[in-house]
């Protein structure tokens, strides 16, 4: 684990130049949000939650990456004993912007990139029927993610609506750091 420090309780998911040499497909995957680094954030996080109910700290820069991974790990940050601060340096985006939201603590340093949006899918199946399944799982997804959002949004902003969290989320929307506070994420 190079990405923990036990001593000060704090975990960095961020960019990591691993210790053995990689091809360049391992390397654009070894710091995203995907099941290679969310196992070893929620390893970190188990050790430093099992030695004591002090808080954690999880310094964090990524573009964002896969769903099934990411909402593991918000689920999983949701079930410690530990009060979590996320501080994001750099980029937050995309699947990372709804990991934050499962911290009890959410910092945006002044020059961090915050991208909220619906996220991309990609199938390959020749069954109609297969792609109309996905289709539909792809939707509740996005319902998912609504759900978070629109949650820590309507704790700022009560009578903030599905539909304009809608047009928020329909293409790529970057927001400064102040606009992220703002509105609640």
């Amino acid at each position: 684990f190079k990405n923990i420090d036990v001593k000060n309780r704090t975990l960095w998911f961020t960019p990591w130049q691993p210790f053995e040499i990689l091809d360049e497909e391992e390397l654009n995957v070894t710091w995203e949000v995907n099941d290679y680094s969310v196992q070893n954030i929620m390893k970190g996080l188990s050790i430093l939650d099992d030695i004591s109910d002090e808080p954690i700290k999880i310094i964090f820069n990524s573009d964002g990456g896969h769903w099934d991974a990411g909402m593991a790990l918000y689920d999983f940050i949701k079930t410690l004993n530990s009060h979590v601060t996320m501080t994001c340096y750099g980029r937050v985006r995309s699947m990372g912007t709804i990991i934050l939201q499962a911290c009890d603590e959410r910092i945006l340093a002044p020059n961090s990139y915050f991208m909220i949006h619906y996220g991309s899918a990609s199938y390959e199946s020749s069954h109609s029927k297969d792609f109309k399944s996905f289709a539909e799982e792809n939707e509740r997804t996005n319902e998912v993610m609504e759900h978070i959002y629109i949650n820590k949004i309507k704790d700022k902003h009560k009578h903030y609506t599905y539909e304009k969290l809608q047009d928020l989320l329909k293409y790529d929307n970057y927001l400064s750091p102040k606009e992220a506070v703002e509105l609640g994420l």
